[in-house]
Formats: structure tokens, sequence, C-alpha cells
């Protein structure tokens, strides 16, 4: 099984961290240039969850199709899509919501700005403990084809 989920959703739970350093680093200094940083960095992100969101749903189905999960696991997954949705969603507000910040030249957007890319961490953080269960605890995405040839092979070299 090729998937292409996991490498993008490594930007999308690395990048909101960098820009809340920026938008902290902003809040403090009042150097704009922070703040044109964290923004760049969450339009980034909001791009990065939409690779991951597209390609997650396309390896969801191939984990369907071939019924590369126990069964406890759909629910799991079920949820995952829907949180993955929400986080896009989300990141279009912040990335919105950050522009206006900088256009508007206020404080009090900026702070709102702030606190949602907090909560684009913290919908992060949980969704990608659910995707960890579903491989880990679930197996999906599991090539047991590929398993199976592997555990079948010899450890020792001649």
């Amino acid at each position: 099984m090729n998937v292409l989920h996991p490498p993008f959703v490594h930007f999308v739970v690395a990048l909101p961290v960098v820009a809340l350093f920026s938008q902290l680093t902003y809040m403090a200094t009042r150097n704009i240039a922070y703040s044109k940083a964290a923004f760049r960095i969450i339009a980034m992100t909001m791009l990065a969850s939409f690779f991951a969101l597209y390609s997650g749903m396309a390896d969801a189905q191939t984990i369907l199709e071939g019924q590369h999960i126990l069964k406890k696991g759909l629910d799991i997954l079920a949820d995952h899509k829907t949180l993955g949705i929400i986080t896009a969603l989300l990141l279009v507000v912040t990335t919105l919501v950050k522009w206006l910040a900088i256009s508007r030249k206020s404080h009090g957007i900026e702070v709102l700005a702030a606190f949602l890319i907090l909560t684009t961490i913290a919908t992060t953080l949980y969704q990608g403990r659910q995707g960890g269960k579903i491989v880990y605890q679930y197996g999906g995405g599991i090539d047991t084809k590929v398993t199976n040839k592997r555990a079948g092979e010899s450890t020792l070299r001649p």
C-alpha cells in the first residue's frame, strides 16, 4: 500500500507551532514582521491541510476497500475524517483572521488569531492521536502482504 497521507500531515502538525512562536514574538515586540511571518506560516499550513485531507480520504478509501483495518477502528476512522475536515476549515478561518489582523492593525484581532492558532495545535494533536490509534491499534494502512513476507524472511546473514 502506497500511502500519501503521513508526509502531508507532518506539515499540518508542525507548522502551527512555528506560527505560534512568531505570533507570540509579534505580541511581545510589536514588530510587524513577526505577524506577517505567522500569517505566511498559517497560510502554508492551510494549503498543506488540503493535501492532507485529500490524501487522507484517498488512503482511507484504500483501507476500506482492502479491509486493512480491524472493525473497531472504523468508528475512529470516521471521526478522524470528520475532525480532518473541521481542522482544514479551522485553518481557513485562522488564515482569514490573521490576514484581517494585519490589514486592520488590530491588537484584539491578533489575540484572537493567537487563540485560533492554539486551537489548531490542540486539534491537530488530538487528530494525530486518533491517526496513531488507527494505524497502531487497529492496523489501518498496514500492508499485511509486505509484513507477512518480511516475517518469513530470515534475519541471519549468510
